[in-house]
């Protein structure tokens, strides 16, 4: 199976649990059982793992998240590699308005409308409404953001009842820990149900809803 590569956006304020959940759910994937037993046991993840997960922001320096936690980018975005799937977190609306207002950043995005999958965790959803990629599709966001997501995007069909929306190549998700109902969904959608339940099984995680 090909490797997929993974770009995880970074920005300043980002919410670090939008961010740190979906690369572990990712990382930890394994192409079997055998495989998903080794993972656990090495140190380092396995050169046959099916998905690899690299961090771009738009300099490449250091960002600071939400909680305070800074966070090193393995590239800028003028360094970036080709990408399969981009995944942009959330974060404290404050945080995400700089981005909005950031025309360089919200043209890069754009410029991925046409990779495998495009996702967003919680707010991260707002940037893409900005991109206008979601325009005439169904998307979902933090549950506190939905109205204002409906009123600044009118072309949205937004989703009020589900954790993980997926219209075209475009996945997005529903509040801070939603990334890992979104990156468990991508796992399935890609490499099948047995290999995202493994995985769930795999990190403990029992809420299994998309």
């Amino acid at each position: 199976m090909k490797r997929r590569k993974v770009g995880m956006f970074l920005f300043d304020f980002v919410d670090l649990l939008d961010v740190s959940g979906p690369p572990e759910v990712l990382s930890l994937t394994a192409n079997n059982k055998a495989e998903q037993a080794f993972t656990l046991y090495k140190k380092q993840l396995l050169p046959t793992r099916p998905f690899e997960v690299v961090t771009i922001s738009e300099s490449g320096k250091q960002i600071i998240t939400h909680s305070g936690i800074k966070i090193e980018p393995d590239f800028c975005i003028d360094r970036c590699p080709k990408l399969d799937i981009l995944i942009i977190p959330g974060g404290p609306l404050r945080g995400i308005q700089s981005i909005l207002k950031n025309k360089r950043m919200i043209d890069w995005i754009k410029k991925h409308r046409h990779i495998e999958y495009v996702c967003s965790v919680c707010t991260g959803a707002i940037i893409l409404g900005e991109t206008g990629l979601l325009d005439e599709k169904k998307a979902t966001t933090h549950h506190l953001a939905l109205k204002m997501f409906q009123k600044n995007y009118p072309p949205i069909h937004v989703v009020t009842d589900r954790k993980v929306v997926h219209d075209g190549n475009l996945i997005t998700s529903g509040g801070v820990s939603s990334g890992i109902n979104m990156a468990l969904y991508v796992v399935e959608q890609i490499m099948g149900k047995t290999a995202a339940e493994r995985t769930a099984k795999t990190i403990e995680f029992d809420s299994f809803l998309y």
